[in-house]
């Protein structure tokens, strides 16, 4: 059942996305951040895709994403400090994922536990109501699937 809210998940991101070409030049991803990427690479392009997606970056929305990417990145074992937190909001501030990054992140979080997924979905629910851009629609699907995740309890499979 996760994977299939998943997968519901990915394609919901999918139907929104930025059009290709109102995509910028891609920024690579700073080499001292390694451990990030490995860490919340999947995480990372969903998030920045939904920000996107009225082709507006509001800083609330780049401190929900940073701020989620930091806290899941240390549970996940990464050390993180200052520096590296400064430099991943740069990144996140200027990178601008392509839809066809969509694919392999969907892919990876096929492979995820429960509370990392709801985690991910409580993440985008909260960015699309903070940069005061009424999207009902994105609202009403995060909550729904947030309820699916909740109805499937911790073990969700």
């Amino acid at each position: 059942m996760l994977s299939g809210l998943i997968e519901l998940f990915g394609n919901f991101v999918r139907e929104i996305h930025i059009p290709v070409e109102a995509i910028e030049a891609q920024v690579d991803f700073p080499p001292e951040l390694h451990a990030f990427r490995t860490a919340v690479g999947h995480h990372l392009i969903p998030l920045l895709l939904l920000a996107r997606v009225d082709r507006d970056f509001a800083q609330c929305e780049c401190e929900i994403i940073v701020g989620h990417c930091v806290s899941f990145a240390q549970r996940r074992g990464v050390a993180c400090n200052e520096t590296d937190i400064a430099a991943l909001r740069e990144y996140v501030t200027s990178f601008r994922p392509a839809p066809m990054q969509l694919d392999p992140a969907i892919a990876r979080l096929r492979q995820c536990e429960h509370s990392e997924f709801h985690a991910l979905v409580a993440a985008a629910r909260k960015l699309v109501g903070s940069d005061k851009v009424s999207r009902p629609v994105e609202a009403k699907f995060l909550a729904r699937l947030e309820d699916e995740l909740a109805r499937l309890g911790p073990g969700g499979s």
